[in-house]
């Protein structure tokens, strides 16, 4: 992996994650739930920190960095392995993967928000599955694959 692809993926990363922010916050102005996942990495992670809230621009920046993250795992290991000739398709895949794991793994033992989010509200597994997916499809459209 050079310095071009890393500085590429990550961008790439940065992108998808602020769509994946955008459209969690904006989810009332199409009838889902808001998902605030800026706040909730902040409470997670730096909740007992702080005297008062954590520092919400605390939240955006891990944010950012689970998309680089991701985004590379995607470039360098998953993204070779996924069926599909259409970028598009293997990043959908992705997507799905990602919320799968969030909803099955992160939320349920870090959030305590129930398999599925089930302790939240009903449907905020649908905003969560939609701007997984729309992370995964940015990230298979313009990201490189090893």
């Amino acid at each position: 992996m050079d310095l071009e692809f890393f500085l590429h993926v990550s961008a790439v990363g940065i992108l998808a994650g602020y769509v994946l922010l955008i459209f969690a916050l904006w989810a009332p102005r199409y009838g889902l739930p808001r998902l605030d996942f800026p706040r909730g990495m902040t409470q997670l992670t730096f909740g007992d920190s702080f005297e008062g809230p954590a520092p919400y621009w605390w939240g955006i920046a891990l944010l950012q960095m689970n998309g680089i993250l991701f985004a590379l795992l995607y470039a360098t290991v998953i993204g070779p392995l996924l069926p599909g000739e259409l970028l598009v398709v293997r990043g959908l895949i992705w997507g799905v993967i990602l919320f799968f794991g969030a909803q099955l793994i992160f939320v349920p033992i870090f959030l305590q928000g129930g398999i599925f989010s089930l302790k939240h509200h009903p449907r905020a597994w649908i905003t969560a599955l939609l701007v997984h997916v729309l992370y995964g499809v940015v990230v298979g459209w313009l990201s490189p694959i090893l």
